[in-house]
């Protein structure tokens, strides 16, 4: 007994090891920032009518953008889900690349197409306040009307294929076919993909910062950044912070309770088209629903490659400030995404092994929440208080590198979880039994495993790489003349009207995003993308159809 004890604990030490130096930093950073607030103070600012119009252009921006993209989402997924035409799988790719694409990069390809002199000033005469709340609205429609399409594809995804044939034998309309049957799964996913877009554009940060236009348009994640970096305010931006985790644990909640764990990748759903009875009216709503599509998430991505014909993007690739730009996000980004990649494994290992026990089997889904309420703190209040922690211990501005890796690999662990944990929970429910009955543990387990998993690792991978190397959040408070990535080298020659320079830039950061991308889907994900045991070997399936190779 004793020495089963013994391996057990060998075995999951390393995960042990690293989900509790997860909640150590985590709660070091906390601890050391409420050490330098003077909390009795809160009490005067919630007689600041600042804080209050900040708080309410929050909820109200949050509240539109939701809205509007879930309005634009309904019949795009309508028409994906009933229509088999040309550049429908390119469309839902182009909705997983547009997630991924770092902000200030859509930022700047907004602003070349609806700036005051954009492509649509110059082409129709219109001008749109793009500084402002139409500004917000329009970036965050840009970023979550996809997420949107695949939250709503999911819901699609529960609908038994036997209702839709019935539905094709009866005749029904497209209207009558979504009355009677979409809509009974939809309702199970809208709310939570309702808050979950809620609570994203509610601590919206680099969009607010770059197209607010002033203090008439910041939300609470602008006012915190504006109270550390600018007056180093720790007392009002640790009662920010607060409030803002506050009303964010609230729709966490909400969330939690609507919508349970999901066991499915929403990468590896297999999307099929189901036609009903068509009509000139489901033509004309499918066509509006394309065309929308079409102007506002196409002409933003053609504006970011449009500098590559012009004189300046070759004098930009020149300049030696380019180049240490990219040095430094490269530089942070790599790190970031072996940490995040690193805590992610450590997570699942925990999981798989509670999972596995019966008496531990409400454990996994709590593990991941855990990994997921990282979202719910501000990453620049993480980041000031490991500062202020460190600071105490001798370690000054010389940590400020380390702690922009630390904070962008814990930002980026929500998504290395929601690639890793399927993959892993589908392995533990087919081959446990099997792996105990041969006695195999665990090196031997994850050499045999690897095969399986490795694409899944890939895109963890990839997330967390981009999402670092993207990311303008912590950067903007640590940067310095030696700290500078892509991200705020870009985001400061936006600032200073240098758009045609900053298009090259952007030019640059996005080639990069995506070609890292496919170098961590191709070398680590490898031409596997599934497999099974037989006989005591994995045989795989490569991703071009082949036939099926086994090995020992």
């Amino acid at each position: 007994m004793y020495l089963f004890f013994f391996r057990t604990v060998k075995s999951l030490l390393p995960a042990l090891l690293g989900v509790g130096f997860f909640l150590l930093m985590g709660a070091a950073s906390l601890a050391a920032l409420l050490r330098y607030s003077d909390i009795s103070g809160w009490v005067d600012y919630f007689y600041e009518p600042y804080l209050w119009r900040v708080v309410r252009f929050s909820l109200w921006q949050a509240l539109l953008s939701s809205v509007i993209s879930l309005l634009i989402a309904i019949p795009v997924a309508s028409c994906l889900i009933h229509r088999q035409f040309r550049g429908r799988a390119i469309l839902l790719q182009f909705f997983a690349v547009s997630m991924v694409v770092p902000t200030i990069v859509a930022i700047l390809g907004l602003v070349v197409v609806y700036g005051r002199s954009g492509w649509l000033s110059q082409i129709f005469g219109v001008q749109i306040p793009l500084y402002g709340l139409v500004g917000i609205l329009l970036a965050h429609v840009f970023f979550n009307m996809p997420l949107a399409v695949r939250l709503l594809l999911q819901g699609y995804g529960l609908i038994p294929s036997g209702q839709w044939r019935q539905a094709s034998q009866l005749g029904f309309s497209r209207w009558t076919a979504f009355r009677l049957i979409e809509w009974h799964y939809m309702k199970k996913v809208l709310p939570g993909a309702f808050v979950l877009i809620f609570m994203l554009c509610f601590s919206s940060f680099a969009v607010v910062l770059s197209l607010g236009g002033g203090p008439k348009s910041s939300t609470l994640e602008v006012a915190i950044y504006q109270a550390l970096r600018f007056d180093f305010d720790l007392n009002k931006a640790s009662f920010l912070s607060l409030l803002q985790v506050s009303i964010c644990t609230l729709f966490a909640v909400i969330v939690y309770r609507i919508t349970p764990v999901n066991r499915q990748d929403a990468s590896l759903l297999s999307i099929q088209s189901y036609p009903v009875r068509d009509s000139i009216w489901s033509r004309a709503a499918d066509g509006a629903a394309l065309l929308s599509v079409f102007i506002l998430i196409v002409p933003p991505f053609l504006a970011i490659f449009d500098p590559i014909f012009s004189a300046t993007f070759l004098t930009t690739l020149l300049s030696s400030g380019l180049w240490l730009a990219v040095f430094t996000s490269l530089k942070i980004a790599f790190p970031a995404a072996v940490i995040s990649l690193l805590l992610g494994v450590c997570f699942g290992v925990l999981a798989r092994f509670c999972m596995a026990r019966q008496y531990l089997s409400f454990l996994p889904n709590k593990l991941e929440h855990l990994g997921n309420m990282i979202l719910l703190v501000p990453g620049l209040v993480i980041a000031t208080g490991l500062f202020l922690w460190l600071r105490d211990l001798g370690w000054g501005f010389q940590s400020s590198y380390w702690i922009v890796v630390w904070v962008n690999a814990v930002m980026a662990l929500p998504f290395v979880l929601r690639a890793l944990m399927p993959i892993l929970y589908q392995q533990e429910r087919r081959y446990r039994n099997l792996y105990v009955s041969l006695g195999v543990r665990s090196w031997s387990r994850w050499r045999l495993e690897w095969p399986l998993i490795r694409a899944s690792v890939a895109q963890a991978f990839g997330y967390a790489l981009l999402l670092s190397l993207g990311d303008m959040g912590v950067i903007a408070l640590f940067g310095s003349q030696g700290l500078v990535s892509l991200p705020l080298y870009l985001f400061q020659l936006i600032g200073s009207y240098r758009l045609e320079e900053g298009a090259s830039v952007a030019v640059v950061l996005i080639s990069l995003c995506l070609i890292l991308f496919y170098g961590a889907s191709r070398f680590i994900g490898g031409k596997a993308v599934g497999g099974k045991l037989i006989g005591g070997k994995i045989v795989t399936r490569k991703m071009a159809g082949g036939k099926p190779r086994a090995k020992h």
